[in-house]
């Protein structure tokens, strides 16, 4: 299958997608592409992906991966600023119980 048949055969707006991932699905195996499929139906997305990511050209997986890793720093920053929050509520309520266990033996 060329990747121009497999265009025809989706709809318009998923169209991207395939024109970008397409040629890495027509270069598996029959083999291959069954194992990736498994992937998906067991919910291994990483693993989904890797494998296809793996089929792309040197450009294509290297823009991939760097968008990917480029998720992967934006949902860090979101999980350290919610940590450091978290911290600082903790601290909050420490330093309140602290206060108060202070003011129970008469310090």
């Amino acid at each position: 299958m060329k990747i121009n048949d497999m265009l025809q055969r989706v709809p318009e707006h998923f169209r991207p997608i395939v024109a970008k991932y397409g040629p890495a699905l027509i270069k598996m195996t029959a083999e291959e592409f069954c194992a990736w499929l498994d992937l998906l139906a067991q919910g291994k997305s990483f693993e989904a992906w890797r494998a296809l990511v793996e089929k792309l050209d040197r450009a294509e997986l290297l823009e991939s991966w760097r968008k990917l890793m480029d998720k992967w720093d934006e949902a860090n920053a979101r999980n350290a600023d919610r940590l450091a929050l978290q911290r600082q509520a903790i601290m909050a309520v420490l330093k309140v119980l602290l206060g108060a266990a202070l003011a129970m033996v008469g310090l």
